[in-house]
């Protein structure tokens, strides 16, 4: 089967997937309107009000970003459920072996669609979110002209979607399962690796709260430079992927 053969075959298994398009458009669509609430009650409200959640202002180049969790969680489940599901009752990997015997184009194409996708979601996402928190707020920042440096940090939340979806698809496909992945790096996710990180210095190179350095205000939490946060998520990306495609290559379907 060929690149594109392979391609439209992941794609047509991701769709008959439900929980996988729900997913990708609940990060969207409920994002958004979060962005709007959390931007508009604080608006009226001095950024030092000891009522806000954290009275020390956030830089304008950081405002919103705070709406990266909740997708964040649905994007780990959509990498997750993209191996897993390979494995499911249905067991589509057999059809797919099968169909292209050849295993390592098939665990790169379907670890590449996945990127895209990702990318796709993640990007849409917060940008979303970033337009709607400076147009809802008030602040001096046009929403349709974002600044460098905010367009910046929004690649850079882009890229750990990107990173972290590849992490669980690797572990879940190293696990036959879309749950080890779930409890391997949803708790990362939703903030423990930042609690970790605020303790000890040697949790910043955890995946999760490295790729955060990417998009967070260091003023937030102690995060490497974002640069080397990047690289060091990448690197635990490209470790669980190389040895999950050794695997893959080598074990029966």
């Amino acid at each position: 089967m060929s690149v594109r053969g392979l391609a439209a075959s992941e794609l047509t298994k991701a769709r008959t997937l439900r929980a996988m398009p729900i997913l990708a458009a609940v990060a969207v669509l409920a994002t958004w309107p979060m962005a709007w609430t959390n931007a508009a009650s604080g608006a009226d409200i001095p950024a030092d009000d000891p009522r806000l959640f954290s009275s020390v202002p956030i830089p304008t180049e950081y405002q919103g970003f705070g709406m990266a969790g909740f997708g964040y969680v649905l994007i780990v489940a959509l990498g997750a459920l993209w191996a897993g599901g390979e494995h499911g009752a249905g067991r589509q990997i057999r059809s797919t072996l099968l169909a292209s015997p050849r295993r390592v184009p098939v665990f790169v194409v379907s670890a590449a669609l996945l990127a895209v996708v990702t990318a796709v979601v993640g990007f849409l996402t917060m940008w979303g979110a970033i337009v709607i928190t400076h147009a809802s707020s008030g602040g001096d920042v046009d929403p349709w002209r974002l600044t460098l440096a905010i367009w910046a940090h929004l690649g850079g939340v882009t890229l750990a979607w990107v990173v972290t979806a590849l992490m669980a698809f690797a572990i879940g496909s190293l696990a036959r399962t879309a749950i080890l992945p779930l409890i391997l790096l949803l708790p990362l996710v939703v903030g423990i690796g930042d609690l970790l990180a605020g303790a000890w210095a040697g949790a910043r190179f955890l995946p999760v709260t490295a790729g955060a350095a990417m998009y967070s205000d260091p003023a937030a939490g102690a995060y490497l430079p974002p640069v080397v946060g990047g690289l060091v998520q990448a690197a635990w990306a490209v470790v669980l992927l190389g040895v999950a495609l050794v695997v893959f290559a080598r074990r029966d379907a």
